[in-house]
């Protein structure tokens, strides 16, 4: 009783620490592009991809002509929407740092996302492709500590800006930006530098080197332990604000996957298949319901014990996309990015449901996944197809699920508790 008073009263401490407090409000301010972005992915990857799992259930391809142009049409939508949520953060971070310190500055958040730009746009090598991935929500931890560090310099050194100044006339509104045009130059300067050493990186390949050491350690033959370790790290690094996981798909596995397929159609069994603990098998089978850190059951959870209206029209929001393993709603709307209250199960749940899968597996007591799914098929049914239609795998993947529901509630209850207590404090402090 002690040792979770103690946790409550840290996780409670380190939540209310400024910089946490702005990645919290950044995430529900972000909230409607997440969610709006996620849906234009979901239509995209599952409706109107060729292999979709929606797709393939309502026989897309017979009646809407030019696929791949409705197709684009939402991959535009999930650009300007998710594809660009770090220069986002980076602005939302900024200009609620300067609000918290009550210095408001809207000049602040225009730098910030000048900055985050001006720092890795990098045109391709050789190309004027630039490199999204650095926009996206990715680097969401990276560009809202950015904007964290450029709202403090503001916060110092700027003159007030505020929004409700645009009602000044234009003599006043210039004499204020004008008063904040050193730092803008100081700051853009400092970023500047960053993008240089940033270029020289990438101009001797050092990105490329780094990638192809990871790439050569995942591409060996499977390893158990290397694939849960790699779960763990995955969702380690989610939570701690990379939001776009690494990975693990069958790509760098495809000599297994491969064999394994030949074996069950030359055998025309699964048992005894040469990997049967691949990704595909693990991770993707079974760690993955509702997206990462079984987020899927953090949306049921919420919805079977949130009191208050809001908790339950944000899991109801993200219900369907992390049905289709789409878990970014969740993340913003929940606040799970370094949220204490949500990292032992986050972390820990899927390790737990690949050991546990994989014991049924070793056992024999269900198939490992040979079979390859549709993109976007739900999470829970990834065992069942990738199996062939085996109804153990279905039945085990219910009950992780349950477990994984069970083992969130108390976790989400700490949460709810630790909010209600910080409104009251505000409560009284009005």
């Amino acid at each position: 009783m002690k040792k979770k008073r103690r946790f409550v009263d840290w996780a409670t401490w380190f939540n209310e620490r400024p910089f946490i407090n702005i990645v919290q409000q950044t995430m529900i301010i972000l909230f409607p592009v997440a969610l709006i972005g996620s849906f234009a992915w979901m239509i995209s990857d599952t409706l109107l991809a060729s292999n979709g799992f929606l797709a393939s259930i309502f026989r897309v391809r017979q009646w809407l002509p030019h696929l791949q142009f409705w197709r684009q049409l939402f991959n535009d939508v999930t650009l300007a929407t998710i594809g660009l949520a770090s220069p986002y953060a980076a602005f939302t971070s900024a200009t609620l740092t300067t609000y918290h310190y009550r210095r408001p500055n809207i000049i602040a958040g225009l730098t910030a996302v000048a900055s985050y730009f001006l720092v890795f746009l990098h045109s391709g090598r050789g190309t004027q492709t630039v490199d999204m991935r650095y926009y996206n929500a990715g680097w969401l931890i990276v560009a809202t500590l950015l904007g964290y560090a450029i709202g403090l310099l503001f916060v110092k050194w700027g003159r007030e800006f505020r929004i409700a100044d645009i009602r000044s006339t234009d003599q006043q509104l210039m004499s204020r930006s004008l008063g904040n045009l050193p730092l803008v130059a100081a700051t853009l300067g400092g970023a500047f530098l960053l993008h240089l050493g940033y270029a020289l990186l990438r101009a001797f390949n050092f990105d490329v080197t780094a990638n192809q050491v990871v790439t050569a350690l995942i591409s060996k033959n499977s390893n158990y332990l290397l694939n849960v370790f790699l779960s763990a790290i995955n969702t380690v690094s989610v939570w701690l604000g990379f939001a776009e996981p690494i990975r693990l798909s069958t790509g760098a596995y495809n000599n297994e996957v491969t064999s394994n397929l030949v074996y069950a159609l030359t055998h025309k069994t699964l048992v005894n298949v040469p990997y049967p603990f691949t990704p595909s098998s693990l991770y993707n089978g079974f760690a993955n319901f509702g997206g990462i850190g079984v987020t899927l059951a953090l949306v049921i959870g919420i919805l079977w014990v949130g009191r208050r209206k809001n908790q339950q029209t944000v899991a109801i929001w993200s219900a369907l996309p992390a049905i289709f393993n789409t878990s970014l709603p969740i993340l913003f709307g929940a606040q799970v990015f370094l949220n204490p209250f949500f990292v032992l199960p986050f972390v820990f749940l899927p390790v737990i449901n690949m050991v546990i899968a994989s014991g049924f597996i070793f056992l024999h007591i269900i198939p490992p996944i040979v079979y390859p799914v549709p993109n976007g098929t739900p999470g829970i049914l990834i065992p069942f197809i990738g199996t062939g239609g085996d109804w153990r795998a279905l039945a085990v993947s219910i009950a992780l699920l349950i477990l994984d529901i069970v083992v969130y509630i108390p976790f989400i209850k700490w949460a709810f508790k630790l909010e209600q207590r910080r409104k009251g404090g505000v409560a009284k402090c009005k």
